[in-house]
Parts: structure tokens; C-alpha cells; sequence
């Protein structure tokens, strides 16, 4: 019976979908911070801030990498990214620049979400600001598809040299995308999220990060997550996020140009997501 209630999943999230309820992909790329409870507004060394906060986009390499994770053992629920990210050679002394591309696709043959984004950062000091311009395209099988121009913007201050602070607001406006048919229309909303974030490495093998995160349309939630490097390009992971509960936990291993983070992710009620990411350094 739990077999094909499961199998049922996919459709059922293109009814909720057809029906007015917000059902996306997750936002969180990357098998790091998945394993670090998606607390990411102010996690130093994200690969993977083109889709989270832009503001934290490197300024000190090249980069390009890819992610997949399976939600709830299902197929038909997957995501897929790949990002490539470059310092600009107009930096000099305290300022710097830098810019990433990304693209997402989640879903299956009845339900198709993808999008492609651009952005930049700028750093003076310690003081980091970014801002990310993303087009997404939706698709219900006989529903129709459209797509939307969405924008995210982020900020980062490192106090100190173990301690930064960060925001991001996701979709500056609330937008929303229409799907249309002979005589319906449906919307799929976009709404606006905002979130600030702490990280810490008062202990240079251990960094501890958390996050209050705001959607417009849900309740406040706390994600937090900690870090330990247990050996030199070893790395263990753990989190847990609040509405809704997930516990998560993964494993990092780093080479001075490739990095591969494996996650498994937990909900309280739909199971275990495992996941993997790899990102390349030039």
C-alpha cells in the first residue's frame, strides 16, 4: 500500500498544483548544503550562491560543478543543476567582482519546472553585495507552459575572519506564472522569501551556520547545520531544518582542485532524498 501511495506522488503534486497550491522544487543546490540543513545565507565557500545568495559567489577561482538528488526514492522527482562561476580581472586592491551562470530542471513528463540564472558579486573589504536575475519556465502536461524574468539579491559582512553575517531576499517582486487552457487558468506563484544567516568557526576544524528563513506564505522556520573537517579534505556533515522537520547528514572530500559532497536528506513524513554534487576548480 505505502508502494503506491508513493508512486501516486507525482501526480498528486500536479493536482495540488492544478488547484491553486504552491508545489515547487526545492531551492537548495548543492549536497554540502543540503547536509548543512539548506543554511546557507551566510555559509562561506558556496559553490553552489548563484542559487542562494549571489552575494557570496567566489572572488578567488573558477568554478563549474553539477548536483542530482532524488526526493523520496522517486524518479519522476528529481533535480539537476550545473553552475560555472569566474572572478573578473577588473578587481584590484580591496574590490572585487565576480560572476556565476547556473541551470536547474525538477520534475518529470507531466510536470516540468526549469531555469537558467545569471549574476554577480561585488566585494569591497569585508562587505560583500550580489544580485541574480533568473528566467523559469513551468509546464503541466495539457495545461500549458509559461515563464517569468524573477530576480534574487544578497548581502554578506564578515566581522571577523570566523564570523559572517549574511541576507538574501528571493524574488524581489511576488510574482507569479499563468498557465492557460481553452476556457481555465491556473497560477503557479513565485512568492517572495527572505532570510538572514550566521556563520562560525570559532574552532578552525568545525564551522557551526544557521538560518531564520520567511516565506510570505509560510510560517517562520530555523535551519541550522555544523561542519567538522576529521582529517585533512575530509569533511562530515549534519543539520536540521523546522517547517517542515528534516534532518540531514553527509560527507565532503576535497583535493586542492575537486571537491564531491555526498547528502541524504530526511522528511518527517515523505523519507530519505539522497544526493551528490562535484565541483571543479581551475
Amino acid at each position: 500500500m505505502r508502494v503506491r501511495i508513493f508512486r501516486l506522488l507525482p501526480y498528486t503534486i500536479v493536482w495540488l498544483l492544478l488547484t491553486g497550491v504552491s508545489t515547487h522544487a526545492q531551492w537548495t543546490m548543492g549536497g554540502r548544503n543540503i547536509a548543512l540543513g539548506q543554511a546557507h545565507t551566510a555559509l562561506p565557500g558556496d559553490s553552489w550562491a548563484i542559487f542562494h545568495n549571489p552575494a557570496l559567489i567566489s572572488h578567488s577561482r573558477k568554478m563549474t560543478g553539477f548536483f542530482a538528488i532524488r526526493y523520496y526514492g522517486l524518479k519522476e522527482l528529481e533535480d539537476h543543476a550545473v553552475f560555472v562561476s569566474t572572478p573578473i580581472p577588473i578587481s584590484s586592491g580591496a574590490f572585487s567582482t565576480a560572476l556565476a551562470a547556473g541551470a536547474h530542471s525538477y520534475g518529470f513528463e507531466l510536470y516540468r519546472e526549469t531555469q537558467i540564472r545569471i549574476g554577480g558579486s561585488i566585494r569591497y573589504e569585508g562587505i560583500r553585495a550580489g544580485l541574480a536575475a533568473k528566467y523559469v519556465h513551468l509546464r503541466i502536461h495539457d495545461f500549458g507552459s509559461h515563464g517569468a524574468v524573477l530576480f534574487d539579491a544578497g548581502l554578506a559582512v564578515s566581522l571577523l575572519e570566523s564570523l559572517t553575517i549574511g541576507f538574501r531576499q528571493v524574488h524581489l517582486l511576488h510574482n507569479g506564472l499563468s498557465l492557460r487552457t481553452s476556457g481555465s487558468e491556473n497560477n503557479a506563484h513565485y512568492p517572495a522569501e527572505m532570510a538572514a544567516g550566521v556563520s562560525w568557526q570559532a574552532i578552525p576544524p568545525l564551522l557551526v551556520t544557521a538560518d531564520v528563513v520567511k516565506d510570505v506564505m509560510f510560517p517562520l522556520a530555523i535551519r541550522t547545520g555544523v561542519e567538522a573537517e576529521i582529517m585533512n579534505g575530509v569533511f562530515l556533515r549534519g543539520g536540521w531544518t523546522s517547517r517542515p522537520f528534516t534532518w540531514s547528514a553527509g560527507a565532503g572530500f576535497q583535493t586542492s582542485r575537486i571537491e564531491t559532497a555526498l547528502t541524504v536528506q530526511n522528511h518527517e513524513v515523505l523519507g530519505l532524498s539522497p544526493g551528490i554534487d562535484c565541483t571543479i576548480s581551475f
